[in-house]
């Protein structure tokens, strides 16, 4: 009993920390395309995963708490009549979370619309069949619930943190006179972009954190 107990705690740990590093990932992914940052410079350190959890479950909170309210009121109500709908209403929901933080247009919509039912088809458990299923056909059907659960997870957690980086404020730093938006910090790598005109440009600029030295935090 001790052994099996073990056995479902480690592998739920290992699923939590896969799940962790992955949804960080994707956002910081999402993060640095929407800023021009490349792609190769990411880092997953410790204070990019508490920085990222923090944002991350700004998302997760509310869609993790209306299913557990919808899906809980279903099944004490036998999921008859109007709770037969309850994954249904789940689908809805995960969109309208998601659509929330995006930019609203018709394309964002349908995007959120498909992840909504993808996210659907994780909560709805598989039917169940009176035939024997043989074991080359319950691994498909497992492999397949993994695959989608996997593109469900980055594509969301990338248009989360592209949109995350869209309405963002950034540090302002002053050297030699020029003044530069603090993008994001990598290690040693520092991604800065100018401010000419009060605007931020295109470019992304790239700093030593050794060749800081002399900067001034000049505010938002």
């Amino acid at each position: 009993m001790l052994q099996k107990l073990l056995r479902k705690e480690g592998l739920a740990v290992a699923a939590g920390t896969m799940l962790l590093y992955t949804s960080v990932y994707f956002f910081e992914r999402g993060y640095c395309t929407r800023l021009n940052i490349p792609l190769d410079y990411i880092e997953i350190s410790i204070p990019t995963i508490a920085n990222d959890v923090m944002y991350c479950l700004i998302f997760i909170f509310p869609v993790a708490a209306i299913t557990l309210t919808i899906m809980i009121t279903g099944e004490r109500k036998q999921f008859k009549g109007f709770h037969a709908l309850s994954p249904f209403y789940c689908w809805l929901a995960y969109a309208a979370v998601l659509f929330y933080f995006m930019e609203h247009t018709w394309g964002n919509a349908g995007l959120s619309l498909f992840l909504g039912g993808l996210y659907f088809y994780q909560i709805t458990p598989p039917e169940k069949s009176d035939e024997p299923e043989s074991k080359m056909s319950r691994h498909y059907a497992t492999l397949i619930r993994y695959s989608i659960a996997v593109v469900l997870v980055s594509t969301t957690f990338v248009i989360y943190g592209n949109s995350f980086a869209a309405d963002a404020s950034f540090d302002t730093y002053t050297l030699n006179g020029k003044q530069y938006a603090l993008l994001k910090v990598y290690g040693e790598n520092v991604f800065m972009q100018e401010i000419k005109d009060g605007k931020r440009a295109r470019e992304i600029t790239y700093f030593n954190a050794q060749n800081m030295t002399g900067m001034t935090l000049s505010g938002k």
